[in-house]
């Protein structure tokens, strides 16, 4: 295959995906797990070919995918907006278990 027809492909792919999720998010956050989404997808598809008998031709669609999300990253740049989650101070995990008591059998 040729340069081209990779770069058609993924063009293709876009105009998909824009047509079936026309929003696409303003945080940064949301905007990277989406282009992750699918880069995780085509990890899983490397493997499965490396490892589990999988076929090139998922590998291919999934690096397809892969960039037609990065593009429609970068497209939408303009839009991303900051806006840090809120966060809040609170005690949790291991700093919430009763401390044991050190005098304890003795």
């Amino acid at each position: 295959m040729k340069l081209d027809d990779y770069i058609g492909m993924v063009f293709e792919e876009l105009r998909q995906a824009e047509r079936k999720f026309p929003g696409f998010p303003t945080d940064p956050v949301h905007a990277a797990a989406v282009l992750a989404e699918e880069v995780g997808e085509l990890q899983q598809a490397c493997l499965q070919w490396t490892y589990e008998g999988g076929s090139l031709e998922n590998v291919t669609k999934e690096a397809v995918q892969s960039a037609a999300m990065a593009l429609r990253f970068l497209f939408n740049m303009e839009s991303l907006r900051r806006r840090p989650s809120e966060q809040e101070e609170r005690v949790t995990g291991i700093a919430q278990q009763p401390q044991p008591n050190s005098t304890a059998g003795k």
